[in-house]
């Protein structure tokens, strides 16, 4: 699980961070706060893996509020109705930047990054990430994908032992993967480059699969698959 706290001065937001949070599983949101001072005192009592930070706060920007409390343990996730701020936030190290007003499939996005990125269980890795299959949320462990494919806005994830369904994009899933072990390598299929075993002009194998390999990715996949260990 991970345990997240929101900071926000409009309840309206707060609210739309709690509706979204008691739909996702593995994520605890512990408390809300209007005031970034509060915040801060909670902080220093009861630490978090995760914070929904607004920026434009009447006590302290949120930008301000994450220089004071950066930590490897603790991500940021800014959610605001100001896109100028964007390019600060990440110079920030900040985990994603949610605009205002976003919807659940955004938020669950940045949800499945800190999944990967914040460290639940340490001294552990995390290696894998939900999606949403009919009604069910699923758990896929990244180590059994081989590769995903895409057809329109349904998504087929192939495992060594299954094959689940989601409905999302592509690109809305390579956000989700860690970009060191997944690569796209055609506009319909993500690949894992670990179960990559052989590399032809336009294919891949990847065990007793054949998957395409389009000429506009196939120089940048050469290169990282060469270079790895």
């Amino acid at each position: 699980m991970i345990n997240a706290i929101a900071i926000d001065d409009e309840p309206s937001a707060l609210e739309v961070l709690e509706r979204y949070a008691a739909k996702v599983p593995f994520l605890t949101l512990k408390k809300t706060f209007y005031s970034t001072a509060e915040a801060l005192a909670y902080l220093h009592a009861e630490p978090v893996q995760l914070i929904f930070l607004d920026i434009h706060m009447p006590d302290m920007l949120g930008t301000d509020f994450a220089r004071t409390i950066q930590s490897a343990k603790t991500q940021i996730v800014f959610t605001t109705a100001f896109a100028e701020y964007a390019l600060e936030g990440f110079n920030l190290k900040a985990l994603d930047y949610l605009l205002k007003p976003f919807d659940f499939a955004r938020f669950l996005q940045a949800c499945n990054r800190a999944l990967e990125q914040v460290d639940t269980n340490p001294g552990q890795d995390e290696s894998s990430i939900f999606v949403k299959e009919g009604y069910d949320w699923v758990r896929v462990n990244l180590d059994e994908v081989l590769y995903i494919q895409s057809d329109t806005n349904l998504l087929f994830i192939h495992e060594r032992q299954r094959r689940l369904t989601t409905r999302m994009t592509l690109a809305e899933m390579l956000d989700m993967l860690p970009a060191e072990r997944f690569a796209r390598v055609h506009k319909s299929y993500i690949v894992a480059l670990d179960a990559v075993q052989k590399i032809e002009k336009h294919q891949l194998t990847l065990e007793k699969h054949t998957i395409p390999l389009a000429s506009a990715y196939r120089e940048r996949i050469e290169e990282r698959l060469l270079k790895r260990k």
